[in-house]
């Protein structure tokens, strides 16, 4: 979905940030993988303080009041999202909505769980970071991992009569979302991994396997307590990200964006 008329960067935000919920949540494997997940940590939500970080329409906050939480903090930072939360969850008297991004919430009482959607389609690409700024202490958190995975592959196995392996080269050191998405990506190897309470280097390395082939492709997968939840290629929400391989080692780097991490990729040996 994109936007299609000109509007100011408030208002842009604002929107842009509610179609971001509809893909999520129009995604029903990625929906189903956190409802399972939940269902799955019931015993921890029962009676407890919960947290929906970035709650959006508030789809999980009304889960875990119906898993019988005592008390759900649904906090948003979107103005339009924090509207049509109230509204959706005025059915559920344990649960508060809070206007505030989450890195600024001081919840009232001590926090016992915390549910998170930040994952990036390259994994620490949209906000994970937020979960080391927070000013309370969850006692647990979900999903508590992540992993990006990657993949090599014969160009020839994916190209066509208009993406050929001469337009590819053409687009060496850029990182594509979607170029493939038609096809699923057996993905072979971790490349970066996250776990919450763990430091993260925001300056990653990897040199590539001696596996023959021009593409190479990224997916994020989540996982929980070492489960994976869902990943790229099964919830259609989470892109595989794909570029010309180059080398046969690279480096990423994030940097602090307006809209969660921005990504600098590198080929640290290029063949050309």
């Amino acid at each position: 979905m994109d936007i299609m008329n000109r509007l100011s960067p408030e208002r842009f935000r604002e929107v842009d940030d509610v179609l971001a919920f509809i893909s999520i949540y129009d995604d029903v494997e990625r929906a189903y993988a956190y409802r399972q997940l939940l269902y799955s940590l019931q015993g921890l939500i029962q009676n407890a303080v919960c947290v929906e970080a970035g709650c959006g329409f508030g789809w999980f906050s009304a889960e875990m009041a119906r898993l019988g939480a005592r008390k759900v903090y649904a906090v948003e930072q979107n103005a339009v999202l924090v509207e049509m939360a109230r509204e959706r969850l005025a059915e559920f008297p344990q649960i508060e909505v809070i206007h505030s991004p989450i890195q600024d919430f001081i919840p009232p009482e001590p926090v016992d769980f915390l549910l998170h959607e930040f994952y990036g389609q390259l994994l620490y690409d949209e906000d994970l970071h937020y979960l080391n700024q927070l000013k309370f202490q969850p006692r647990y958190v979900a999903p508590n991992g992540g992993e990006l995975l990657a993949g090599i592959y014969p160009a020839k196995d994916f190209t066509d009569s208009v993406v050929t392996l001469d337009v590819l080269q053409r687009l060496d050191g850029v990182l594509i979302s979607g170029l493939f998405d038609d096809t699923e990506a057996e993905l072979t190897f971790p490349v970066m991994r996250w776990r919450y309470g763990q430091p993260f280097d925001l300056e990653q390395s990897y040199r590539l396997p001696e596996v023959s082939g021009e593409l190479l492709a990224f997916g994020v997968q989540i996982s929980h307590d070492e489960r994976p939840v869902c990943r790229a290629g099964v919830c259609e929400n989470w892109s595989y990200v794909w570029t010309y391989r180059s080398g046969e080692a690279f480096q990423f780097t994030f940097y602090p964006g307006q809209a969660g991490e921005e990504v600098a990729f590198t080929w640290l040996d290029p063949a050309h």
